[in-house]
């Protein structure tokens, strides 16, 4: 697997770095992705930050390795793009293309397609769907 030069990164590749990740893919493995420049939508901040924080919760001194692994991990994203009017209406646009009642995803893909370049997911069934209503430029470590 090589590294990207400009991607858009879902959450789950970025928290992967530094916790395991359920398909035994190995931390190995996201870094890569990582390497290139990384941009991400606002709400990637949040969404990293949920996972962490929880994943911090479950372990003895959780809160010191919160502290020390957050910061690292969010500067990871060279690009942090908020929301504007043409990025809502294509997220919503992608949303009814993979038959979601939500748009977390679809902003990763509409940012994707607005930039040009690929999106790395680690989410098994929206890569799929995203394949099969035509996103190519969607990507995943194990597919």
């Amino acid at each position: 697997m090589s590294s990207c030069r400009t991607c858009v990164v879902d959450a789950n590749i970025a928290v992967w770095t530094v916790i395991p990740d359920p398909y035994g893919w190995g931390k190995a493995r996201m870094r890569p992705i990582m390497q290139g420049e990384v941009i991400v939508p606002g709400l990637w901040v949040y969404e990293v930050t949920s996972v962490l924080f929880r994943h911090a919760r479950s372990q003895a001194g959780g809160e010191a390795w919160l502290k020390r692994t957050l910061p690292p991990l969010l500067a990871l994203a060279d690009e942090i793009v908020h929301a504007d009017s043409e990025l809502v209406l294509a997220a919503v646009g992608w949303a009814k293309r993979l038959g979601q009642a939500k748009t977390y995803d679809a902003f990763y893909l509409a940012l994707a397609e607005r930039l040009g370049c690929e999106f790395w997911t680690g989410d098994r069934r929206l890569y799929h769907r995203a394949r099969q209503v035509g996103a190519a430029f969607v990507r995943m470590p194990g597919g």
